[in-house]
């Protein structure tokens, strides 16, 4: 009865669904194993008297707003061509399946964008004011 019900379904329509939730448990899994790694080798590095500090050293990162950017403009393509791999597919009688996770990397990619944008303008202002009261210090 059961495999007869798995025939019957259209796996057409379920593919992106499918797709979506094997890509964020993937994510999850390497983040989770992830950590307990860091875990494991913090606990190792503990027993043998070793400083944390050299353990893992502070690496500085790119600044926000070009990482926030960069993320909005690849889910922003994501996106894009997924809407046009749905509408491709569309045209030669399928369903909309894509068109719908299309619509939500497209929303996600322009609010990377949108806090790309804010977080520079924040960065500049910042940066103004800084500059400002090391030019009042100096007097």
């Amino acid at each position: 009865m059961f495999p007869q019900i798995l025939a019957s379904v259209n796996w057409g329509e379920f593919m992106p669904f499918v797709m979506i939730i094997a890509f964020f448990a993937l994510l999850f899994w390497y983040l989770l194993n992830k950590k307990r790694l860091e875990h494991q080798q913090i606990l190792a590095a503990i027993e043998k008297g070793i400083p944390l500090s050299e353990l893992r050293p502070v690496m500085k990162k790119g600044a926000d707003w070009i990482i926030s950017l960069t993320i909005g403009v690849a889910f922003l393509l994501m996106g894009i061509g997924m809407a046009i791999v749905s509408l491709i597919y569309f045209c030669g009688g399928a369903s909309f399946g894509l068109l719908m996770p299309s619509v939500v990397f497209f929303a996600i990619g322009t609010a990377g964008i949108i806090r790309g944008i804010l977080l520079r303008k924040a960065e500049k202002a910042l940066s103004a004011e800084e500059s400002a009261l090391d030019a009042n210090q100096g007097q």
